[in-house]
C-alpha cells in the first residue's frame, strides 16, 4: 500500500473529524483543548447520571454536582466558544480524576462507581502520556498508581471475595496488579505514539532529515540555549551542484539516492548536537550549535572533500533575537560570494 493509499485510507477512518461543526472548533482552538473538553463533557454527564441516584448522601451530592459544573464550564468553552484550555487545567483534570477514584474506591460504599472509576484510569493515563510527555507523566502516573492501588487494597472493596460469603471483597491482588500493568503499558503506548506522530511531523520523509518544521523547532531551541550560555550558533545553506543534471540524465530515482546518500555522509561527518534539515528539492540547512562562522566554514570544507555528490554552501552565526528566514537570506548571500569566489 502506498503512501497515498495510506492517507485516503486514514481520510476515510477519520472523516468524522470533518464534521462542519468541528472543524470550525478546530480552526479556532487546539486538539488539546478539544480532547480536554471532551473528557471534561464526558465526566460531567457521568455525574449527573450518578446524581440521579437515591443512595447518594448529602456530602457526596454535593460533592458531585461541584464537579459537575466545574467540569461543564471547561467543556462549554471550548465546544461552544471556541477558547483555548490553559495546559494545567488538564493536570488538573487528571488529579481530580484520581482523587474522586480513590474516595470511591477507598472510602465510598458504591461498588459501580469504584468499578467505574478502576476502568477510566488507563485511559487517563494514555491522556496524561500523549500531552505531558514522560518528564511529568512518569512520576504523576507512579503517585496516582501508588494512591489507587493503596485504596483498592486497603479500602472497603479489597480483598478476593470468598465464594459463597456475602463478603464486600471485589479488588483482589490480580486485579490490582492488572490496573497498575494495564496502566503502565496505555502511558507507554501514549509516549511512543507521541514520539512518532512528533518525528514524522518533523522529518523529510524521503532523506530522514528534518523538514522546515523540525528546523525551526531546533533553532528554536538552540537559540534559546546560545543566549542562556553566551555560545555560539552557526548556520549554513547548502545547494547541490549540477543537481538537475542528474535527473535530467539519470531520473529522478538517482536524484533521490543521491540526495539520501548525502544526508547519510552530512550526518555520520557531523558532531552529535549538529542537525541537518531539508528545505525543499536539493536545498538543505546544517544547524551547528557550539560553533562560530570560521569553525563552520573549516568544518564544512572538511566534508565537502569527504562527500558523493559537490555541494556549496553559505555558513553565517546567527545573531540573538534573529529569525530564520533573516538568517538564511544572509547565509544564501554567502553561499552565492561562495560560489563566485570558487
Amino acid at each position: 500500500m502506498g503512501q497515498q493509499d495510506v492517507r485516503r485510507a486514514d481520510s476515510a477512518e477519520l472523516g468524522w473529524l470533518n464534521a462542519s461543526w468541528l472543524m470550525r472548533i478546530r480552526r479556532r482552538t487546539s486538539t488539546y483543548s478539544i480532547v480536554t473538553a471532551i473528557m471534561c463533557a464526558f465526566f460531567s454527564i457521568l455525574l449527573v447520571i450518578e446524581l440521579l441516584e437515591r443512595d447518594m448522601s448529602p456530602v457526596e451530592v454535593g460533592f458531585s454536582a461541584a464537579l459537575m459544573a466545574a467540569g461543564f464550564v471547561p467543556a462549554a468553552a471550548v465546544l461552544l466558544f471556541g477558547r483555548r484550555i490553559p495546559r494545567y487545567w488538564g493536570l488538573i483534570l487528571v488529579l481530580v480524576h484520581a482523587a474522586v477514584s480513590v474516595y470511591y474506591i477507598g472510602f465510598s460504599s458504591g461498588r459501580q462507581n469504584a468499578v467505574a472509576n478502576v476502568q477510566e484510569l488507563p485511559v487517563m493515563a494514555m491522556y496524561l502520556a500523549w500531552f505531558y510527555g514522560a518528564r511529568i507523566s512518569r512520576p504523576v502516573e507512579i503517585a496516582i498508581l501508588a494512591a489507587v492501588g493503596t485504596a483498592m487494597v486497603f479500602g472497603p472493596f479489597g480483598g478476593d471475595p470468598i465464594p459463597g460469603a456475602a463478603a464486600a471483597g471485589l479488588f483482589g491482588a490480580a486485579n490490582v496488579f492488572g490496573l497498575v500493568v494495564m496502566s503502565w503499558i496505555c502511558l507507554e503506548i501514549g509516549f511512543f505514539v507521541r514520539q512518532r506522530v512528533r518525528v514524522e511531523a518533523q522529518t523529510d520523509p524521503l532523506t530522514g532529515a528534518l523538514n522546515r518544521r523540525g528546523l525551526v523547532r531546533h533553532m528554536s531551541e538552540e537559540l534559546r540555549r546560545a543566549s542562556r550560555t553566551g555560545r555560539p550558533l552557526t548556520i549554513a545553506l547548502i545547494d547541490l551542484d549540477d543537481f538537475k543534471a542528474v535527473n535530467d540524465e539519470e531520473g529522478h530515482e538517482a536524484g533521490d539516492a543521491v540526495l539520501k546518500e548525502l544526508v547519510m555522509q552530512w550526518v555520520s561527518l557531523s558532531r552529535v548536537g549538529d542537525r541537518v534539515a531539508r528545505l525543499g528539492g536539493d536545498e538543505f540547512v546544517m544547524l551547528l550549535p557550539d560553533t562560530p562562522q570560521s569553525g563552520a566554514a573549516a568544518m564544512l570544507e572538511r566534508m565537502h572533500e569527504l562527500t558523493s555528490h559537490p555541494w556549496s554552501w553559505g555558513a553565517v552565526q546567527v545573531q540573538e533575537d534573529e529569525t530564520l528566514e533573516d538568517a538564511l537570506r544572509r547565509a544564501d548571500a554567502e553561499m552565492y560570494r561562495h560560489k563566485r569566489g570558487r
